[in-house]
């Protein structure tokens, strides 16, 4: 009896202790999701300068397909296209970030909508940032089909 008694007490203020989160981690959170809206902000915009500033010099990016082009290669790819609006939209959804110390992960639904034809395509990301000398950079992108 007396073992259950302090199941109940553990489990009473379990939401208590996951409510308190620390502030640094709300903080951190906040940039990883402004990260995030920056990257969006560059896919639409193919703003490869803005997109130099989110990722880490060795970023890697994982798609269904497997691995896709490092940092230097997109770059070179969104300069090439500069200012040209790509043939969709783009959307994100859920995004839920973890902050674990120095590695924040953001989880989220991207919807790219073709803007011809209106089809509709889905993917579920996963990023991984760490911080760096202060700033958090996107380590590794991994999307697959939702």
């Amino acid at each position: 009896m007396r073992s259950l008694l302090n199941i109940l007490l553990v489990l009473a203020c379990a939401p208590v202790t996951l409510a308190q989160i620390p502030e640094n981690n709300k903080a951190d959170s906040a940039l990883v999701q402004q990260l995030e809206t920056s990257w969006l902000s560059a896919e639409r915009t193919t703003d490869a300068a803005l997109l130099d500033r989110v990722m880490a010099d060795d970023f890697v990016g994982i798609g269904a397909n497997g691995q896709t082009p490092g940092k230097a290669q997109l770059l070179k790819n969104w300069r090439s296209q500069a200012g040209q609006a790509p043939p969709y939209t783009v959307e994100t959804s859920d995004m839920r970030v973890f902050v674990l110390g120095e590695t924040a992960v953001a989880t989220y639904t991207k919807t790219y909508t073709a803007k011809e034809n209106g089809n509709i395509a889905q993917k579920d990301v996963t990023d991984i940032f760490t911080r760096q000398h202060g700033s958090w950079k996107l380590r590794l992108s991994r999307s697959s089909p939702h």
